[in-house]
């Protein structure tokens, strides 16, 4: 897949995807969903096509300003909201509370359920290099490996 084809997908055509004609379009009456990136960044300079080099090379910390609705909700890499301060302990809070919910659950086991609900197995590994090893760096005696031709 081109850095093309995954902005299209990232923008119009999954806005089309949904059957939302308003989405991933900048024109009179479609949402103004905006992201203006840093092209002055380390990791941006120096790439001629702009959306190669927001697709394989930016982060969010190049993210400089960014619209909603056609409001700004990050302005100058800061963002906006009012009570940022209050959502930002709110998150928090709701955040130790979720780890402390898993802390609570027994480690997964191999060849049980996790939590009762989702099967848990050995992850299997494909060998990514020619030679000696696969890539992945030593693997214990029960994983299991496959070797591609």
């Amino acid at each position: 897949m081109s850095a093309t084809q995954a902005f299209l997908l990232a923008t119009r055509s999954g806005a089309l995807a949904l059957r939302r004609d308003d989405l991933g379009i900048l024109t009179e009456g479609a949402k103004a969903d905006i992201v203006v990136w840093d092209g002055e960044a380390p990791n941006m300079l120096g790439w001629v096509d702009p959306v190669a080099a927001i697709i394989l090379h930016a982060n969010v910390g190049n993210i400089k300003h960014v619209l909603v609705d056609g409001k700004f909700v990050k302005r100058d890499g800061k963002l906006t909201a009012k009570n940022y301060g209050a959502v930002k302990d709110q998150f928090l809070q709701s955040t130790r509370r979720i780890q402390e919910g898993f802390r609570g659950l027994p480690p997964a086991q191999v060849g049980k359920d996790f939590n009762g609900v989702t099967p848990y197995s050995t992850a299997l590994t494909v060998d990514v290099q020619r030679g000696d090893g696969d890539g992945y760096g030593q693997l214990s005696h029960s994983s299991r490996r496959y070797q591609t031709q």
